[in-house]
């Protein structure tokens, strides 16, 4: 059955990113949706999406025993995301809205918190930072392009970036949906893959992600949070992996669901 009887549009199947193209107007209007949205669900901490095992096994262990300088973290919440980072980079520079979520520290490193602005912005010299990270921001940002040549200007050659996305419309973003914010919707691979290309990234790694359905079994068997657990991560990427040849963007059917549902890009400035 379909999860709405008016027919998807260019921007639901995938072949258009929502959001993208907005003047300063739109997106003045979309970000005073957004703003507090996350934190009125996420709390006063920020989910951390398994961050821990997740983030070490799909992006941190792509990053070798190299040291960082300075990171960039977009959309940063309380930091927790960067946890498995420690002794590895000499200060962040966060760009956080929710000033709830503002923290000294990330990673026991120095952490610098600074508000978003409207086109994505940031108020650091080219080439600055050595490290960027964006976890689970993207899909709340109207004007991801320009975002991600953002984040490009302010990373020396040779800086690393990692981001972790939902690759699933998050349903009907025409309408009010439980659990998410009123904007937020996932972002295509191939629109992905395109958008870091032209901002002058070269992809190092993409995995995938968050099969449905094996995290609510492992929970019904006894294992309260299944992504803390290497070995559940681990499997989940494997049956992700599998099953990537059934993604798609808009998933109506039940079968358009038997596919990884997020990804994480490792990408080098060039």
């Amino acid at each position: 059955m379909a999860e709405t009887a008016a027919p998807p549009t260019a921007e639901l199947l995938g072949l258009r990113l929502h959001g993208e193209g907005l003047d300063d107007a739109a997106l003045a209007a979309w970000f005073a949706d957004e703003e507090e949205g996350y934190a009125h669900i996420a709390g006063d901490e920020g989910e951390d999406g398994g961050a821990g095992q997740s983030n070490r096994l799909h992006a941190f262990r792509f990053l070798g025993e190299r040291r960082f300088g300075r990171c960039l973290a977009l959309g940063a919440a309380s930091g927790r995301e960067y946890s498995g980072l420690e002794g590895r980079v000499g200060s962040f520079v966060a760009i956080e809205p929710g000033r709830r979520f503002w923290r000294a520290t990330i990673a026991g490193a120095p952490a610098e918190y600074r508000v978003p602005t409207l086109r994505g912005t940031i108020d650091l010299p080219d080439g600055s930072c050595d490290l960027a990270g964006s976890f689970g921001v993207l899909h709340h940002i109207p004007n991801a392009s320009e975002v991600l040549g953002e984040l490009a200007r302010v990373l020396e050659p040779g800086g690393m970036l990692l981001i972790r996305e939902p690759i699933v419309s998050l349903g009907d973003f025409r309408r009010p949906r439980a659990g998410l914010t009123r904007n937020e919707r996932g972002i295509p691979p191939a629109l992905m893959d395109r958008m870091l290309a032209e901002a002058g990234f070269v992809v190092k790694a993409r995995r995938f992600l968050d099969f449905p359905f094996s995290d609510t079994i492992v929970q019904r068997l006894g294992l309260a949070r299944p992504w803390d657990h290497a070995w559940f991560v681990r499997l989940d990427h494997i049956v992700s992996r599998l099953t990537a040849w059934n993604a798609r963007y808009w998933r109506p059917r039940l079968i358009d669901k038997l596919a990884p549902r997020v990804a994480y890009w490792v990408a080098e400035r060039a």
